[in-house]
């Protein structure tokens, strides 16, 4: 095998992509160190010196799909020619924001894999809770609402959430016109 030498962060991305399109080709259950190492053409050793196992570059690709949510998540809340409402009736579509046409939204959203879909979505919510925080607490300053908990509501908001998204009874059209309206409900009352 030809030594091929390429940038520390350059060869560690192209590791957790092979590792991502195994999972969802194979599963995860049923892709290997071996496997992941083969797909790049790069010896085990090589792989291990990034990475000490599979459930390591799990966690990376976790860390790199939630990265995205927040991403996209942070410039809509930054978005200051919108009141908090406007931006709630947002929040919903960031559930479909994130880009669907890749190998991560494809492992953790494939119907197998539900535990990791729950993960994805628990660490998600748990970056966004501060920003939405932060949002809230600027909005409590500007009087557009009256709220004594800003971190209560924000995790109430994004935990509440996860429950409506896990239905599988309703389509994600319905969810969204649901959130939408208990957001606004929830925010007018205060």
């Amino acid at each position: 095998m030809q030594r091929i030498t390429k940038n520390p962060e350059t060869r560690r991305q192209e590791i957790i992509d092979a590792a991502i399109g195994l999972f969802v080709e194979k599963g995860y259950e049923h892709t290997s160190m071996l496997d992941i190492t083969k797909e790049i053409n790069v010896s085990q050793g090589l792989c291990y010196r990034y990475f000490k196992s599979k459930e390591e570059i799990y966690q990376a690709a976790l860390n790199l799909y939630v990265e995205q949510g927040v991403d996209c998540f942070n410039a809509m809340m930054q978005n200051k020619n919108c009141s908090l409402f406007e931006l709630i009736d947002t929040l919903p579509a960031l559930h479909d924001m994130v880009i669907e046409d890749n190998q991560y939204h494809k492992f953790f959203n494939s119907p197998g894999n539900s535990n990791f879909h729950l993960q994805m979505e628990i660490a998600l919510i748990n970056e966004l809770i501060p920003i939405l925080t932060e949002r809230l607490e600027s909005a409590k300053e500007n009087r557009e609402i009256n709220i004594e908990n800003s971190t209560l509501l924000a995790t109430f908001f994004f935990y509440g959430q996860l429950g409506i998204w896990q239905r599988g009874d309703i389509e994600n059209k319905e969810k969204i016109k649901y959130i939408r309206e208990y957001a606004r409900a929830l925010l007018e009352r205060n």
